[in-house]
């Protein structure tokens, strides 16, 4: 079989599923590259902060939609070189009954250890965001302030390998290997609606002080399976697979989430405060075993190599994701003749899990201009790292082209060997048409 086409089958299968809209893996938007800032001229940052959007109105009255939300996809991979070509090779040889007893101490010697490195290292992580065309619309009052309605829809999958040591079993001549390894997949997807409301509460001279908060209607689908090698069948499809699997293993729920926001705002500058999450939801998966007897075919591999990876405490059966509450702290600054540049930074002043069980602490710091061109008249650069977790750091440029369109690109500075080439650890890219009406 063809492990690289299973992992992409995996992950369309699961991307079509939708997932958490405030995703702690990904920024959506020209914030890939600014950083989770309240911006202006980026009618998607309004996410960022709840009182982003009175900002963003002002001196606007009346109704606004948009036209494309950003839409955009993400990878992390860990740090293991060839990871699916070794895992390729494994499956490919599990398949073959017919080694000799070299044959199989040289599969032994060679994937015991790859197994136990890559149970560290073997993390591959995809996601993808959408959001819903005329979303967000946003209603302008003088006298009441600003009124959000917003839809988002993400989907994210996350693969590592449980090891287990390569066991040689003789038959006469002939000779297999076998082994408890698997590929542990868990997927989250959520569907999102949120309810806006914020307005400028507090002015002194130049500056104004806008305050939001945001009621959050969160469907949320989380699944794990399972994926035994050795129990793949000749030309068995990992993906094929999962998607036999998946919805007996998926568990969705409806929950509510609230956030707020403050953001100052002066001349030449804009301070910002925002927690997510106050309430701290939570979700449940669903168990991962059942009665093995009730399975047959490779639904039985799977809840058999389940019940021994939990028994030995390498995964967890009965699953519980908390949404914690995350504060982030913003502040931009306006510099040269017409402001033409200006200075961004943000950082979450704590961690925070998402629903696949990897942790995020987003600092950021950016710069952006705007020319005279009608072609690309902003232009951006901006660096990040996760302050938790991987801690891996970020480069990023972003434009904005024919005054509508927003292209966003993150890749890491960290790089990991692919099919014999030299590839990013992690990337990300955004894609927009900001122009509201």
């Amino acid at each position: 079989m063809n492990f690289r086409f299973s992992t992409l089958a995996i992950c369309f299968f699961v991307g079509s599923t939708a997932a958490h809209a405030n995703d702690p893996f990904q920024s959506i938007g020209a914030s890939i590259t600014t950083g989770n800032i309240s911006l202006q001229q980026n009618m998607s940052s309004i996410s960022n902060n709840p009182a982003a959007a009175s900002y963003f109105t002002q001196n606007e009255s009346g109704l606004m939609v948009n036209i494309l939300p950003p839409i955009g996809a993400g990878y992390e991979v860990g740090q293991i070189d060839s990871l699916i070509d070794e895992l390729d090779e494994l499956i490919d040889i599990l398949e073959n009954d017919n080694l000799t007893a070299q044959d199989a101490l040289d599969a032994k010697d060679r994937f015991d250890p790859f197994l136990e490195l890559a149970s560290t290292d073997g993390l591959v992580k995809v996601a993808g965001h959408a959001g819903i065309p005329l979303f967000p619309i946003l209603y302008v009052s003088s006298e009441f302030g600003t009124f959000t309605l917003n839809a988002k829809i993400n989907g994210s999958l996350r693969s590592t390998v449980i090891d287990d040591n390569i066991d040689i079993i003789g038959f006469n001549d002939s000779f297999v290997i076998n082994t408890s390894a698997a590929v542990y997949v868990k997927s989250a997807g959520l569907t999102q609606f949120s309810v806006g409301y914020s307005r400028p509460v507090w002015k002194f001279n130049e500056g104004v002080l806008h305050a939001g908060t945001t009621l959050n209607i969160n469907r949320l689908s989380l699944s794990k399976n399972i994926i035994s090698l050795a129990g793949l069948e000749d030309g068995e499809n990992i993906g094929d697979a999962i998607k036999d699997d998946y919805e007996n293993n998926e568990q969705s729920s409806i929950n509510l989430s609230s956030d707020l926001g403050a953001l100052w705002v002066d001349a030449n500058y804009s301070l910002g405060l925002s927690i997510k999450d106050i309430n701290a939801p939570e979700y449940d998966y669903k168990t991962l075993t059942s009665d093995c007897s009730q399975e047959q075919g490779i639904s039985l591999d799977n809840c058999l190599v389940a019940q021994e990876a939990i028994a030995q405490g390498k995964i967890n059966g009965q699953e519980i994701y908390i949404a914690n509450a995350q504060a982030t702290f913003e502040a931009s600054a306006w510099l040269g003749n017409e402001n033409k540049w200006l200075l961004h930074t943000a950082i979450d002043l704590n961690d925070k899990n998402d629903p696949l069980g990897d942790v995020y602490q987003w600092a950021s710091v950016s710069v952006s201009t705007q020319f005279n061109n009608w072609v690309i008249p902003s232009l951006r650069i901006g660096y990040s790292q996760n302050l938790a977790g991987t801690e891996l750091s970020y480069y990023s440029v972003g434009m904005t082209l024919f005054k509508r369109a927003q292209l966003d690109v993150r890749w890491s500075s960290d790089s990991v060997d692919v099919d014999g080439s030299t590839t990013p650890r992690s990337a990300f890219f955004s894609f927009s048409i900001q122009s509201q009406f």
